[in-house]
């Protein structure tokens, strides 16, 4: 993920919102910005993640994606806004978002009914995949750990702080972080129950454009559990790694994600 943080959610209306988690953003025929995040100040991911996806849109990585299912990943709905599921296509299971893998094409989108009314939350979504891949899905969580909890992010967002400062990273990146009291995110009116306000212990460090999407992990090496989806800066300073950043809470809305793609 890059050194900043996830896209703001009061910026995804301002700024963009945070689509594409610690991953990149959006792209069309030519590399350009999207509604995603990136990572900043992390580093090249140190272990095999088969179950995490880059987000596409016309072959460039767009938004961060988490296989759940051997049918279904689990995105931000930022990162899916105004698409259709001829316009995504999806790599899963390669540290590298241009090659390697397994790749699968987009047969449905399901977005969670709060997220045009933004009440409370809602940027979590659900893609179904044309064909079933052999990639291990990740477990999500019972529930996201209290205040203090380690935890890490992971994308191939853009690793310098401002929109437009660079290109994202070829390489999966990861940062280790930690959930942080809900007051740090209050600028960008994080809701106590469906979202997790997420810190680093070091500064200018977090998620960015291109990381939306992307996962929060809390659990051990070789041990993860997805508990976040990531959503948006947590602050009005579209700068990343100037403050947490903010993702939903996947343990949440368990319920939904269980009605929908039966996980």
């Amino acid at each position: 993920m890059s050194k900043s943080s996830l896209v703001l959610g009061a910026l995804a209306a301002l700024a963009m919102g945070i689509g594409a988690l610690p991953a990149t953003a959006n792209a069309a025929p030519a590399p350009q910005e999207g509604p995603g995040t990136l990572i900043v100040g992390g580093h090249d991911a140190t272990e095999p993640y088969g179950w995490m996806a880059s987000l596409q849109r016309q072959g460039q990585h767009s938004c961060g994606a988490s296989l759940i299912d051997e049918e279904w990943v689990l995105t931000a709905a930022h990162c899916v806004q105004d698409a259709t599921p001829a316009d995504l296509g999806l790599r899963i299971g390669s540290p590298d978002h241009t090659a390697g893998g397994e790749q699968a094409g987009v047969t449905a989108v399901v977005v969670h009914p709060d997220y045009e009314t933004k009440n409370p939350n809602g940027d979590i979504a659900l893609l179904k995949l044309d064909h079933a891949v052999s990639q291990e899905p990740v477990e999500i969580a019972e529930a996201s750990g209290p205040v203090g909890t380690e935890s890490r992010i992971i994308g191939w967002g853009v690793t310098c702080p401002v929109r437009g400062c660079g290109a994202p990273p070829v390489q999966l990146q990861e940062l280790d972080t930690k959930v942080v009291d809900d007051g740090q995110c209050s600028l960008s009116a994080v809701d106590e129950g469906t979202e997790i306000c997420t810190g680093s212990s070091r500064p200018l460090t977090n998620a960015c454009f291109g990381d939306s999407g992307g996962p929060q992990l809390e659990g051990t090496p070789g041990n993860w559990r997805l508990t976040g989806v990531t959503s948006r800066l947590g602050s009005l300073v579209p700068v990343c790694g100037t403050a947490p950043s903010i993702y939903t809470d996947a343990t949440a809305y368990r319920g939904w994600i269980n009605d929908v793609a039966g996980v």
